[in-house]
């Protein structure tokens, strides 16, 4: 416990060895606040909304971003993320214990995988196999 105090004391010293006012410095509610009665809150700032870059795909990889959810020319990117959302979604070992639905989840993996990987591929070598 001692270190904690010897280094909040370190900070203080440090603060208050110079000419400056640190309260001046110091603003604790930088950005909006909003007050209700008694109780004060400091709103977060606006979400920037991300622009998704798309591009120009062939139309025989349309099928494989429909397998994906996504729209064709998606950034790569966002593809392995989406991807990655539904291996985990639909993972073998997350199905019930019946043995249909862990085929069907089977199948939706390798599905998704295979679409995925051939999208990978058209954008690191430009070549639909």
């Amino acid at each position: 416990m001692g270190g904690y105090y010897e280094r909040l004391g370190d900070i203080l010293r440090d603060t208050l060895d110079s000419d400056d006012d640190p309260f001046e410095t110091w603003n604790p509610h930088a950005g909006k606040v909003r007050q209700a009665a008694n109780f004060r809150e400091r709103t977060p700032p606006p979400k920037k909304q991300e622009h998704s870059e798309y591009y120009t795909v062939p139309t025989e990889l349309i099928p494989e971003f429909a397998e994906l959810g996504l729209v064709p020319g998606t950034a790569p990117e966002k593809c392995k993320e989406q991807w990655k959302i539904l291996l985990k979604k639909y993972h073998p070992d997350l199905s019930g214990s019946a043995e249909n639905e862990r085929v069907s989840y089977t199948e939706k993996t390798t599905r998704v995988t295979d679409a995925y990987r051939k999208i990978i591929r058209w954008y690191s070598t430009g070549t639909i196999d």
